[in-house]
């Protein structure tokens, strides 16, 4: 098993620190469930996932053969750890971890760790044992590689004048529904992520009953990007700029997220150009990596 950090991949032999201990703890349930007043038992509530902990035991590849080797590996590990420190609130740390011949990402932040002793006989001859707690704050797992389509705007009419005239005349261009099926894998609801490409007006993007759009127009150059996963809204500039105030009012950030299996995805826009575009992207999500 590998386990890369920002920088730093540990786990197999052949790198500077070896897996030894290997615990994840996922699934726990926060349930709503209330007492009846006046009579047994309880009333069940809503019930949710709770976040959960990976903690990784490490020890020093033979490799490591004296005191200061010893000291390049575990400020190397322990720097990677504490990058997450910098991160604003919000912002999860990706864990990649790689079991055999398959990925898996788990979000959330580096934790507690237990450096080495000091000084001992061990670290002199290069043998040092780090424990690590990783908090996995989205009690979900993910595949490194999404799936998803693009769709393109369909026109369904290119205006025109129909009698009886009536002034003042005015024409509208509009643009029919396109449809793509979306195949998504996984055994957990997966995240969707949806970015529309302008130029476009009033662009809806449909999956599985679940409605996202974004109101006004998404100029030529634009593009607004809807993120599930992240629960955020933003252009895709270089600032990454908020762009939650643009959201349709069907839209719902908190169900941006579809049962594995086939679904139907449907795209509609007004777009006199018929260029308008809309990638949908599903990440496979588990209940264990």
């Amino acid at each position: 098993m590998l386990v890369s950090l920002h920088d730093v991949t540990v786990g197999e032999p052949g790198h500077d620190l070896v897996l030894t201990g290997f615990d994840l703890e996922l699934g726990s349930v926060r349930t709503g469930d209330a007492s009846l007043p006046v009579g047994h038992g309880s009333r069940p509530g809503a019930d949710f996932l709770e976040a959960g902990t990976i903690t990784m035991t490490l020890r020093s590849s033979y490799g490591i053969h004296d005191r200061a080797a010893a000291d390049r590996v575990t400020s190397a590990f322990t720097r990677a750890w504490r990058a997450s420190l910098a991160a604003p609130p919000g912002v999860m740390t990706p864990l990649l971890v790689r079991p055999g011949d398959s990925a898996r990402v788990a979000y959330g932040r580096a934790g507690r760790i237990s450096p080495p002793a000091t000084d001992s006989m061990l670290k002199r001859q290069g043998l040092v044992e780090i424990v690590a707690e990783f908090r996995v704050l989205d009690p979900f797992v993910y595949d490194t590689i999404p799936t998803g389509a693009t769709i393109s705007v369909v026109p369904r009419s290119l205006g025109g004048i129909i009698a009886p005239i009536v002034t003042p005349v005015t024409t509208t261009m509009t643009s029919g529904v396109e449809y793509r099926m979306l195949t998504v894998g996984g055994d957990a609801p997966a995240p969707l992520r949806v970015v529309f490409h302008g130029p476009a007006r009033d662009p809806k993007v449909t999956v599985g009953g679940v409605e996202v759009g974004v109101v006004g127009e998404v100029a030529y150059d634009e593009n607004v990007i809807v993120d599930g996963r992240t629960r955020s809204v933003h252009l895709d500039d270089a600032a990454q700029t908020p762009a939650g105030h643009r959201l349709s009012r069907g839209s719902r950030l908190d169900l941006l997220r579809v049962e594995p299996g086939t679904h139907e995805v449907a795209f509609t826009a007004t777009d006199r150009t018929g260029t308008a575009r809309a990638t949908v992207e599903a990440t496979p999500a588990y209940y264990h990596l």
